[in-house]
């Protein structure tokens, strides 16, 4: 009888131990488990955010092709209006480079070439800043600190057909590098090299103006 009370009496204090251990070794593993799963979500919200960026930065590159695009398309159908579309890289449109629009607007009134020139370049700035895009003011679809430069140079014996260049550029959301090597024009801002939030698009294309050949 003595013996069977000493064995329960271990038997009972053997399975307080147990459930002492098992209820020690739980928590450390819920505290590992808690501190894997806050590094796994930690690295999805980083993923997330360099995704969000990507897509941005893609969606911006886009854009800026986009409104590129369409300047090379007004030049085309007006070529007598090329002495006032070629600002060179040194007189960037963007910002607010031209206040207020030009008149006439050429939608309601008769425009000779340089006037449609001039409404055009409005226009484009326009589209640089992002108007039409924008929520109680903010900006919400152009591209950050635009600037817009064409060149254009006439084909020998020519003064209206020739190579066509379009550059936008604008800034970017981090810094990496400088989308202006050394050997490329700059729209504008700092020297090639030396920006390295500037992003940058530039379409080349030819212009033809039928009317002088």
């Amino acid at each position: 009888m003595c013996c069977s009370t000493m064995k329960t009496k271990s038997l009972n204090v053997i399975r307080r131990n147990t459930r002492q251990s098992q209820q020690g070794f739980t928590l450390i593993e819920a505290l590992i488990a808690f501190a894997v799963l806050s590094f796994g979500v930690m690295g999805i919200i980083s993923l997330l955010t360099m995704s969000k960026t990507s897509q941005l930065l893609a969606l911006q590159h886009t854009r800026a092709v986009t409104l590129s695009d369409a300047i090379i398309e007004r030049i085309r159908a007006n070529p007598a209006g090329l002495g006032i579309y070629n600002t060179g890289t040194d007189a960037p449109v963007g910002g607010e480079t031209i206040k207020a629009e030009p008149a006439p607007d050429c939608q309601t009134a008769a425009c000779s070439p340089d006037e449609l020139a001039i409404h055009d370049m409005w226009a484009w700035e326009q589209a640089l800043n992002g108007a039409g895009a924008t929520v109680e003011g903010a900006n919400t679809a152009g591209l950050r600190d635009p600037r817009g430069c064409i060149a254009f140079t006439a084909a020998p014996g020519l003064t209206r057909s020739g190579q066509l260049t379009v550059y936008v550029q604008w800034r970017g959301l981090t810094e990496t590098f400088d989308a202006v090597q050394d050997d490329e024009q700059t729209c504008g801002g700092m020297k090639a090299g030396e920006d390295k939030y500037r992003r940058q698009v530039v379409v080349n294309t030819y212009v033809l103006d039928a009317a002088e050949l």
